[in-house]
């Protein structure tokens, strides 16, 4: 089964803990199909936003 997630990856999930992909190192968040969808830009926590600077959610350090 192919998998997107790195050793170093960390779980993004949406506000109802739904896993909506992984984030890198450098910050950059993908689906599980590996499209890329948004990041966590610096100086924001743990937030995820897509594109257009709208929250997707947050980084669940650990592997969730």
């Amino acid at each position: 089964m192919f998998s997107t997630l790195s050793p170093t990856a960390a779980i993004v999930v949406d506000d109802s803990g739904i896993r909506i992909g992984t984030v890198d190192d450098d910050g950059q968040i993908r689906d599980f199909a590996g499209v890329h969808i948004g990041v966590v830009p610096p100086g924001r926590g743990d937030t995820a936003v897509d594109f257009a600077g709208i929250r997707l959610g947050h980084v669940v350090h650990g592997r969730g």
